[in-house]
Protein backbone atom coordinates (compact mmCIF):
# COMPACT_ATOMS: atom_id res chain seq x y z
CA UNK A 1 0.00 0.00 0.00
CA UNK A 2 1.04 3.58 -0.29
CA UNK A 3 2.06 6.27 2.00
CA UNK A 4 -2.04 7.25 2.77
CA UNK A 5 -3.25 7.97 6.44
CA UNK A 6 -5.93 6.13 7.62
CA UNK A 7 -8.81 8.23 9.45
CA UNK A 8 -11.98 7.27 11.72
CA UNK A 9 -15.32 8.97 11.32
CA UNK A 10 -18.17 8.55 13.74
CA UNK A 11 -21.68 8.96 11.83
CA UNK A 12 -21.94 12.75 13.12
CA UNK A 13 -18.06 13.56 11.64
CA UNK A 14 -19.55 11.33 8.43
CA UNK A 15 -22.27 13.06 7.82
CA UNK A 16 -20.73 16.57 7.80
CA UNK A 17 -18.48 14.81 4.70
CA UNK A 18 -21.51 13.50 3.33
CA UNK A 19 -20.84 15.52 -0.23
CA UNK A 20 -17.14 14.67 -0.61
CA UNK A 21 -18.09 10.92 0.35
CA UNK A 22 -21.14 10.94 -2.27
CA UNK A 23 -18.53 12.38 -4.81
CA UNK A 24 -15.65 9.66 -4.26
CA UNK A 25 -18.94 6.98 -4.53
CA UNK A 26 -19.94 8.21 -7.98
CA UNK A 27 -16.38 8.26 -9.28
CA UNK A 28 -15.71 4.66 -7.59
CA UNK A 29 -19.40 3.27 -8.98
CA UNK A 30 -19.35 5.88 -12.26
CA UNK A 31 -19.68 2.90 -14.90
CA UNK A 32 -22.75 1.10 -12.72
CA UNK A 33 -24.71 4.03 -12.12
CA UNK A 34 -27.97 3.74 -12.91
CA UNK A 35 -30.19 6.27 -11.82
CA UNK A 36 -32.08 4.97 -8.96
CA UNK A 37 -30.35 2.72 -6.74
CA UNK A 38 -27.00 3.41 -7.54
CA UNK A 39 -27.09 7.35 -8.01
CA UNK A 40 -25.59 10.13 -5.96
CA UNK A 41 -29.22 11.10 -4.47
CA UNK A 42 -30.20 6.86 -3.32
CA UNK A 43 -26.95 7.03 -1.94
CA UNK A 44 -27.34 9.90 0.16
CA UNK A 45 -30.50 8.73 1.89
CA UNK A 46 -28.65 5.06 2.40
CA UNK A 47 -25.60 7.41 3.89
CA UNK A 48 -28.19 9.24 6.27
CA UNK A 49 -30.11 6.78 7.90
CA UNK A 50 -26.87 4.71 8.36
CA UNK A 51 -24.79 7.40 9.82
CA UNK A 52 -27.35 7.55 12.60
CA UNK A 53 -27.36 3.79 13.47
CA UNK A 54 -25.67 2.43 16.55
CA UNK A 55 -22.03 1.86 16.36
CA UNK A 56 -21.42 3.27 12.87
CA UNK A 57 -17.98 3.63 12.11
CA UNK A 58 -16.05 4.75 8.90
CA UNK A 59 -12.52 4.69 8.33
CA UNK A 60 -11.20 6.73 5.51
CA UNK A 61 -8.03 6.15 3.65
CA UNK A 62 -6.36 9.88 3.06
CA UNK A 63 -3.52 11.53 0.52
CA UNK A 64 -3.68 15.13 2.39
CA UNK A 65 -7.02 15.98 2.23
CA UNK A 66 -8.03 13.87 -0.38
CA UNK A 67 -10.13 11.15 -0.01
CA UNK A 68 -8.92 8.26 -1.50
CA UNK A 69 -11.09 5.30 -0.57
CA UNK A 70 -13.54 4.37 2.28
CA UNK A 71 -15.06 1.74 3.88
CA UNK A 72 -18.08 1.90 6.86
CA UNK A 73 -20.17 0.09 9.07
CA UNK A 74 -22.49 -0.45 11.60
CA UNK A 75 -24.07 -2.76 13.88
CA UNK A 76 -27.12 -4.67 12.43
CA UNK A 77 -30.56 -4.25 15.00
CA UNK A 78 -31.19 -7.52 17.35
CA UNK A 79 -34.62 -7.79 15.40
CA UNK A 80 -33.49 -9.03 12.25
CA UNK A 81 -34.96 -6.68 9.76
CA UNK A 82 -31.28 -6.32 8.06
CA UNK A 83 -32.16 -10.15 6.88
CA UNK A 84 -35.44 -8.62 5.25
CA UNK A 85 -35.12 -9.49 1.18
CA UNK A 86 -32.99 -12.25 2.26
CA UNK A 87 -33.90 -15.32 -0.55
CA UNK A 88 -34.61 -18.92 1.35
CA UNK A 89 -34.08 -19.03 5.35
CA UNK A 90 -31.23 -17.05 7.45
CA UNK A 91 -29.07 -19.67 8.82
CA UNK A 92 -29.74 -20.18 12.51
CA UNK A 93 -26.31 -19.36 13.59
CA UNK A 94 -26.77 -16.32 12.10
CA UNK A 95 -30.27 -15.43 13.44
CA UNK A 96 -29.31 -16.43 16.55
CA UNK A 97 -25.58 -14.22 16.25
CA UNK A 98 -27.91 -11.06 15.50
CA UNK A 99 -30.27 -11.23 18.06
CA UNK A 100 -27.64 -11.17 20.47
CA UNK A 101 -26.34 -7.99 18.93
CA UNK A 102 -23.04 -9.45 17.30
CA UNK A 103 -23.73 -8.81 13.52
CA UNK A 104 -21.39 -6.03 12.11
CA UNK A 105 -22.77 -4.93 8.78
CA UNK A 106 -20.20 -3.44 6.16
CA UNK A 107 -22.30 -1.72 4.23
CA UNK A 108 -19.90 0.04 1.54
CA UNK A 109 -15.94 -0.15 0.40
CA UNK A 110 -14.94 1.75 -2.25
CA UNK A 111 -11.36 2.99 -3.61
CA UNK A 112 -11.19 5.56 -5.94
CA UNK A 113 -10.18 4.03 -9.96
CA UNK A 114 -6.77 5.68 -9.88
CA UNK A 115 -5.75 3.87 -6.33
CA UNK A 116 -7.24 0.78 -6.98
CA UNK A 117 -5.00 -2.70 -6.97
CA UNK A 118 -2.59 -1.12 -4.35
CA UNK A 119 -3.65 -3.03 -1.19
CA UNK A 120 -5.91 -0.19 0.06
CA UNK A 121 -8.93 -1.63 0.15
CA UNK A 122 -7.96 -4.33 2.42
CA UNK A 123 -6.22 -2.19 4.49
CA UNK A 124 -9.66 -0.44 5.08
CA UNK A 125 -11.75 -3.60 5.41
CA UNK A 126 -9.04 -5.14 8.03
CA UNK A 127 -8.64 -1.89 9.90
CA UNK A 128 -12.25 -1.50 9.94
CA UNK A 129 -13.07 -5.02 10.93
CA UNK A 130 -9.98 -5.06 13.79
CA UNK A 131 -10.87 -4.81 17.56
CA UNK A 132 -14.94 -4.75 16.29
CA UNK A 133 -16.90 -6.89 19.97
CA UNK A 134 -19.34 -8.63 17.37
CA UNK A 135 -18.25 -12.14 16.26
CA UNK A 136 -19.81 -12.11 12.56
CA UNK A 137 -19.45 -9.70 9.84
CA UNK A 138 -21.78 -9.41 6.88
CA UNK A 139 -21.25 -8.00 3.56
CA UNK A 140 -23.49 -7.70 0.37
CA UNK A 141 -21.55 -7.80 -3.05
CA UNK A 142 -22.87 -7.60 -6.25
CA UNK A 143 -22.49 -10.90 -7.96
CA UNK A 144 -21.86 -9.12 -11.78
CA UNK A 145 -18.48 -7.14 -9.86
CA UNK A 146 -16.23 -9.68 -10.15
CA UNK A 147 -13.32 -7.64 -8.95
CA UNK A 148 -15.02 -7.44 -5.53
CA UNK A 149 -16.55 -10.54 -5.19
CA UNK A 150 -13.13 -12.30 -5.72
CA UNK A 151 -11.52 -9.82 -3.29
CA UNK A 152 -13.72 -10.61 -0.28
CA UNK A 153 -13.90 -14.63 -1.07
CA UNK A 154 -9.84 -14.52 -0.40
CA UNK A 155 -10.25 -11.94 2.61
CA UNK A 156 -11.93 -15.25 3.56
CA UNK A 157 -15.92 -14.17 3.48
CA UNK A 158 -18.35 -17.53 2.78
CA UNK A 159 -21.88 -16.89 1.13
CA UNK A 160 -25.11 -16.91 3.13
CA UNK A 161 -26.91 -16.90 -0.16
CA UNK A 162 -29.09 -14.20 -1.86
CA UNK A 163 -30.66 -10.86 -0.90
CA UNK A 164 -32.73 -7.38 -1.93
CA UNK A 165 -32.24 -5.36 0.38
CA UNK A 166 -34.59 -2.96 -0.98
CA UNK A 167 -37.57 -2.98 -3.72
CA UNK A 168 -35.25 -1.12 -6.24
CA UNK A 169 -31.70 -2.59 -5.50
CA UNK A 170 -30.57 -5.16 -7.40
CA UNK A 171 -29.94 -9.09 -5.58
CA UNK A 172 -26.74 -9.43 -3.76
CA UNK A 173 -25.05 -12.21 -2.63
CA UNK A 174 -24.78 -11.86 1.02
CA UNK A 175 -21.58 -12.68 2.88
CA UNK A 176 -20.47 -13.74 6.11
CA UNK A 177 -17.11 -13.43 8.14
CA UNK A 178 -16.21 -14.34 11.57
CA UNK A 179 -14.71 -11.88 13.69
CA UNK A 180 -11.66 -12.67 15.84
CA UNK A 181 -12.60 -10.72 19.32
Amino acid sequence: MTDLSLSRLDGRAADERREVLADVYEEAYAERLDGAFRSRPAFLDRLSAYVQRPGFELVSAMDGREFVGYIFGFGIAPSGTWWGGFRGAVPQEVREQTELGQVFAISELMVRPAWRRRGIARHLHDSLLEGRRESLATILVDPANTPARTAYYSWGWEKLGDIQPFENSPIFESLAKRLCN
